[in-house]
């Protein structure tokens, strides 16, 4: 098998289970009451949302995912919302448990993908970094504009802290 076929097939199964994701947050909603309704919108959203993301439709869409979420379309970002949307899954039912259940499972199918066809795991995440967001922003204070990253000025002596 070939990277792209392979990489296709995770992006299937991955849009699936966001399919399937919207659906239980909807059955879970049909309960009625204040926080599940709450809750269930809010599912509704991420799972959309990285389904737009996985799917690359529509364009309009995509151009602001590029700019403002950025982190999901790497490996790192999409594990985290995986898990979170995993840990509201677990307090839906049978079906949402089921739903978490299969999204952890992903997760560790798609880091051996990586470990096996690392082909495939490029074409469906982007490096670290890379893209239009938060990490490569034009500002008037260079690349580091909180200057975390930058050295102390020579002979400057650290002050003792006040926590004795």
């Amino acid at each position: 098998m070939d990277d792209a076929a392979i990489a296709t097939g995770f992006k299937g199964v991955s849009a699936l289970s966001y399919l399937l994701t919207f659906i239980c947050a909807i059955v879970f909603m049909a309960n009625g009451f204040y926080l599940a309704v709450i809750i269930g919108l809010y599912v509704m959203f991420i799972s959309l949302t990285v389904l737009m993301s996985i799917v690359g439709q529509p364009a309009a869409i995509m151009e602001k995912l590029n700019q403002h979420a950025e982190f999901l379309f790497t490996y790192k970002g999409r594990f985290v919302v995986d898990v979170f949307l995993a840990l509201f899954l677990f307090g839906m039912g049978a079906f949402g448990v089921a739903m978490a259940v299969i999204h952890l499972i992903l997760i560790v199918g798609i880091r051996l993908l990586a470990a096996t066809f690392p082909g495939a795991f490029e074409e469906l995440f982007r490096a670290q970094g890379e893209g239009g967001g938060h990490q490569n922003f034009d500002s008037p204070y260079g690349s580091d504009p909180a200057g975390f990253n930058q050295q102390p000025a020579a002979g400057f002596a650290p002050q003792p802290s006040a926590d004795l």
